[in-house]
């Protein structure tokens, strides 16, 4: 394509002239050097004559007379001179024209500055609303507009160039050409949004302030209805601390329901669960593991013949019920409490007893953080973290003193606490236990007969080293397949001992039954707990549906069909 339309430019009219000057030129040169003028000879001076002509034609003309003085050029040098040696000036000659008319239109094309074009990192600027203004500095494109119009492109743009018409200096956009229609509309619409929220905001304090009616103003008698400015925040501040105390305060006043005396439970032990029964880890290589503390089990199992067992924990509901279900299938923990039932107060987690619904004086909570037990840090029995060791034994060294709590019947657990205060407990109550067994067999070698029953065993001097006496010991109680007290004494063991047999044996009976009965019984529940959500399902489509249907009783003298 490109030969044919340098073929056609040449047999152009426009083109005979340097056409015939070249011929010429060319004759005159093979004439000198007495040659005949061969392919190989006329070959690279034909292309490169060609090359200059077809690049002096494409070059952006410099003003309107620059063709026509160009045309009149050939004509001027077409005599030629028969003097070989002054043939090659004609060609010097044109070459030196041609290199004036590049310079010259190189001159005539404006420049234009990097610096002050729009910065398209931030969008295509849309020019759409200048040009319809007529504020387009049509200055600037005179320069592109005279050249189309000398070389012959028409009139596509031609039209007179106006003067700055108002616009910006330098072809500047204003900051708003950056902005999309879309970004427009989204920024309108948030402004609307934010005005809403602060009318919302400032309407509802102001009827935050309002007077309170006969139950609210019962349960604020400090905080009098009135007019004035001062009544009005204070009953602003007191409604907006209620609001906030619903997050701040436990879900419920009661978070237990009453005592069952049938449960026989005089005492209830509150166990937290992370580092305390269980701790969870993560390594890059397993990911998420949670490991059970050993003797959990046997703490529980023991202990749920003693105390009524609570799990007090700050892990989330959705978090801490699968692994409390996991830990413990058969329920030896009777209530489970969890992130809902703690109290928010200066930035942290508090587990406040008050709201347990149980007497303060028979609740004993143990914790592996002492903060989170700072509201009755006096009945609180604080561990230290259990971190996966497999071999610790802090928790299951605790059952002996628990135990002699129950054993004993104290009327306030409190005291008992405050006597081990700052002290290890099991290492403690194990010393206690060794000097209370030691006055025991004093005693035996001192009457030379066995201790009646009404000595108390032992149990009188460790309770006496304790600073303390029982009120009624549950050991005391016959059962039935044992023999009592008094014979079991004169045989040499002390209260605690009886106390402790008994108790193993209510522990390895539970465990039997387990053994035999433990998948029915998780059969049995998984049942009851599906029966229990199709019931709950069946209640919740009723209800939907009964927003659209009604069931209308059916007249009595109706009979079925």
């Amino acid at each position: 394509m490109l030969f044919r339309a340098a073929a056609q430019r040449l047999r152009s009219p426009a083109m005979a002239p340097a056409v015939r000057r070249t011929t010429s030129a060319l004759a005159r040169t093979a004439a000198a050097v007495n040659t005949a003028p061969t392919s190989s000879t006329l070959r690279p001076v034909l292309f490169s004559t060609t090359a200059l002509r077809a690049q002096s034609r494409f070059t952006p003309p410099s003003g309107s007379g620059s063709s026509s003085s160009s045309d009149k050029q050939p004509a001027s040098s077409q005599p030629a001179r028969p003097d070989a040696a002054k043939q090659p000036q004609p060609e010097a000659a044109e070459t030196g024209t041609k290199d004036t008319k590049d310079t010259a239109a190189e001159e005539d094309v404006p420049k234009i500055n990097l610096a002050d074009l729009p910065d398209l990192t931030q969008g295509i600027p849309s020019t759409l609303a200048h040009e319809t203004a007529g504020a387009m500095n049509k200055a600037a494109l005179a320069p592109y507009e005279d050249e189309m119009v000398a070389g012959g492109a028409g009139g596509a743009g031609g039209g007179a160039p106006g003067g700055p018409g108002g616009g910006r200096e330098k072809g500047e956009l204003p900051a708003s050409a950056y902005v999309s229609s879309s970004e427009k509309r989204r920024n309108k619409v948030a402004n609307y949004m934010f005005a809403g929220a602060l009318g919302v905001g400032v309407l509802g304090t102001i009827y935050a302030g309002r007077d309170w009616n006969e139950e609210d103003a019962a349960r604020h008698p400090d905080v009098p209805n009135g007019w004035g400015f001062g009544l009005w925040w204070d009953r602003v501040s007191t409604r907006t601390k209620e609001v906030l105390t619903y997050y701040h305060e436990p879900a419920f006043e009661k978070l237990l329901p009453e005592p069952d005396p049938v449960y026989g439970r005089p005492y209830t032990l509150c166990i937290s669960l992370e580092d305390m029964l269980i701790h969870s880890e993560w390594t890059r290589e397993h990911g998420w593991r949670i490991a059970k503390r050993p003797g959990a089990d046997y703490f529980l199992h023991y202990l749920s013949q003693y105390y009524e067992l609570v799990l007090f924990t700050t892990l989330p509901f959705a978090m801490g019920e699968p692994m409390v279900r996991k830990l413990d299938p058969y329920r030896f923990i009777v209530y489970p409490l969890f992130r809902e039932a703690t109290k928010y107060k200066d930035g942290e987690i508090v587990k406040d007893l008050s709201y347990l619904n149980r007497d303060l004086s028979k609740v004993i909570i143990i914790d592996t953080n002492a903060s989170h037990v700072r509201a009755q840090p006096e009945n609180a029995i604080v561990l230290p973290k259990w971190e996966g060791n497999p071999k610790d034994t802090d928790l299951v060294a605790l059952i002996p003193f628990l135990e002699y709590i129950y054993t004993m019947q104290y009327g306030d657990v409190r005291k008992v606490l405050q006597s081990f205060d700052g002290k290890h407990i099991p290492t403690e109550f194990a010393r206690r236990e060794a000097i209370a067994r030691a006055e025991f067999q004093k005693q035996l070698e001192a009457s030379g007969r066995k201790p009646k029953a009404k000595s108390g065993g032992g149990i009188g001097g460790l309770g006496s080293l304790l600073g303390l006496k029982s009120s009624n010991m549950a050991v005391m109680q016959p059962v039935d397949g044992e023999l009592d007290v008094a014979s079991q004494i004169a045989q040499g063991k002390m209260l605690q001992d009886i106390a402790r047999e008994r108790g193993q044996r209510t522990y390895e009976m539970m465990e039997k039954e387990i053994r035999e009965n433990g998948e029915k019984w998780l059969k049995e529940e998984a049942a009851m707990q599906e029966k229990m959500q199709q019931e709950a399902m069946a209640n919740m489509k009723q209800s939907f549906t009964g927003w659209f249907v009604s069931d209308q009783p059916k007249p009595s003298g109706e009979v079925k069909k």
